[in-house]
């Protein structure tokens, strides 16, 4: 129910045109793990895992409680939990919603392998090896050694092996280095005929970067949602944004020369004024740093943020415009008429990630599916 015209739209055949044009970059026989953690970046979770179910995709997600989300919505697809489960026992879990742990050391092997052979059910999982992140994994040295001794537990199967590069997108060298570190771990367990059906290193910006080092999974995320995961992307791949921010002007108002606007006075009127008012603030997820630095769209026309963002509200410089009336549809995020506003645009103005501004949408900002 959209009582406060504060929403996001969600263009799902966006999304899955994004899941075809990566496919187009990959070897025919590589895996889409689809990364839907995080609500699916601020996307809505349970439909966007949908679509990607379709797709044949494996999905990929932080935290169990997300993975059980998935399966309470009736979600069938393979789901590997990227993050380091802790406490062991929640391993029960894992067994219960037939999901896919990372292992990221012998002690949690063994655990896994405990709670498996109680059971007697074969659980599989995805092992993480740390060449440069310095987050979880087991370290490269130890790799072949801890593996061999994992491959002796019962009831368990290293389905897949991985890492995580630290700067993709900016350095060459250090990624670079890291794919040889796991290059080297992979020949080692060819060396000692231990097979492994899944390999990957790659997220958005490395199926770009490093084709030639895919393997036979990857792992996309911000492009899979449309976002660049760095400068001059587009350029190799068509990404179509599949999120839109919008709200509508609640209140007019016309201020005088000389008066302030919002929280601490960061705006005075440089003239007549005709102000705008949103219902839409940081509690939404638009964030605080946007204050006198963003602009939204107004029938196609960029208009200024006026102001520090409150945390349900802010306000926006109308001054000049005709026609304007409560009831207005504004655009924070998306396309009107001929100007758009990207994420990476806001990101910008707001001096953080586009991930952080994607993932940042509150649970009350309703979201509408196209």
């Amino acid at each position: 129910m959209l009582l406060r015209p504060t929403w996001a739209e969600i263009n799902l055949p966006a999304l899955v045109q994004n899941l075809k044009n990566i496919s187009r970059k990959i070897r025919r026989q590589t895996k889409i793990l689809a990364i839907v953690k995080a609500d699916a970046y601020g996307h809505g979770a349970v439909e966007v895992a949908r679509a990607c179910e379709k797709y044949r995709c494996y999905l990929g997600v932080a935290l169990i409680e997300e993975a059980i989300a998935l399966r309470q919505a009736g979600i069938k697809a393979p789901i590997l939990i990227l993050g380091s489960i802790f406490p062991f026992t929640n391993f029960k879990y894992v067994l219960e919603y037939d999901l896919i742990p990372t292992i990221a050391s012998l002690a949690g092997a063994r655990s896994l392998s405990r709670i498996a052979a109680k059971h007697k059910k074969k659980i599989k999982f995805h092992l993480k090896v740390d060449t440069g992140m310095g987050r979880i994994g087991v370290r490269p040295a130890s790799a072949v050694t801890t593996i061999k001794k994992i491959k002796t537990l019962p009831f368990i199967e290293m389905e897949g092996l991985y890492t995580h590069l630290a700067s993709a997108e900016s350095d060459e060298s250090y990624s670079r280095e890291q794919i040889g570190i796991f290059n080297r771990i992979i020949r080692e367990l060819e060396r000692e005929r231990i097979a492994v059906k899944y390999k990957h290193v790659s997220g958005s910006a490395a199926i770009l970067k490093y084709r030639d080092y895919a393997f036979n999974m990857v792992r996309p995320g911000l492009m899979m949602y449309g976002l660049a995961p760095f400068k001059g992307a587009e350029k190799q791949i068509t990404l179509h944004p599949v999120l839109s921010l919008k709200t509508k002007i609640v209140y007019l108002k016309r201020l005088p020369k000389g008066n302030s606007v919002s929280y601490g006075r960061t705006f005075v009127t440089k003239r007549n004024s005709f102000i705008g008012t949103l219902p839409v603030g940081y509690a939404d997820g638009y964030a605080w740093g946007l204050a006198n630095k963003a602009v939204v769209l107004v029938q196609g026309k960029r208009v200024p943020v006026i102001g520090r963002i409150c945390m349900d509200m802010c306000m926006i410089d109308l001054t000049g415009m005709k026609g304007i009336d409560v009831g207005e549809e504004v655009i924070l995020i998306g396309k009107q008429g001929q100007e758009t506003i990207s994420v990476n645009e806001v990101a910008e103005w707001a001096k953080t990630i586009s991930y952080e501004i994607v993932c940042g949408i509150s649970a009350r900002v309703p979201k509408i599916f196209k």
